[in-house]
């Protein structure tokens, strides 16, 4: 609980910074529209250039910083389900070396296959299950986004594609280059959600699964 409890915080660090960090692009890139209407036909371009290589360097910044969030949101995710679902079964604890096997980025297959873990059974102990349901339905809209992931992988490098199981056993991290889409784009912000509801369902868990008690 400790090492999850330190990759909530880098997951939360991580966090905020990444979305500063997509704000700046946002920003720029309205500037940019602007400098360029404004600069349209004049022999001056140096507004335009100017706003240009800003925004490149907040472009490689988010990049770099969304990379960053990736990989403390992907362990935190697998620790923390791994966790959970250990909790919930009533099995030993983890090992001191498993945990700082699980603290690394994963690769896609591992985080697939985290991801994969029936939500009814993690959630066995909730009552509603509406609840249950849509907990369902977020992890498996995650997961599709993940083969979608998987899916441009393999293709990023055309002179070199991958075969299926090479690209699971890549770490997104290794493959998102600039000049092509973030391959975290669309599964970041939901991987993050579970890194925050994870913790949560443990404590729950632990506090009134013995009690009986549902929300």
């Amino acid at each position: 609980m400790q090492a999850l409890q330190s990759l909530h915080h880098a997951c939360n660090a991580s966090q905020a910074e990444w979305r500063s960090a997509l704000a700046l692009v946002d920003r720029l890139s309205a500037q940019m529209e602007t400098a360029e209407s404004h600069g349209e036909g004049r022999p001056f371009p140096h507004h335009v250039e100017a706003v240009n290589d800003a925004r490149s360097g907040a472009y490689r910044y988010e990049r770099e910083l969304g990379l960053t969030a990736w990989r403390y949101a992907s362990a935190h995710a697998v620790l923390g389900i791994t966790l959970f679902d250990r909790v919930v079964a009533g099995v030993p604890a983890l090992s001191a070396s498993k945990v700082d096997e699980l603290c690394e980025e994963p690769t896609l297959e591992q985080l697939r296959r985290a991801l994969s873990i029936p939500v009814e059974r993690l959630l066995s102990a909730r009552k509603d299950p509406s609840y249950r349901k849509r907990a369902h339905e977020d992890r498996q809209a995650l997961i599709a986004g993940l083969d979608y992931a998987h899916r441009d992988i393999r293709v990023v490098d055309p002179a070199c594609p991958m075969t299926e199981e090479e690209a699971w056993s890549c770490r997104l991290t290794d493959h998102s280059p600039l000049g092509t889409d973030p391959m975290y784009e669309g599964i970041l912000e939901p991987l993050l959600n579970i890194c925050e509801e994870t913790p949560l369902e443990i404590s729950w868990c632990l506090k009134n699964a013995d009690a009986g008690v549902s929300r």
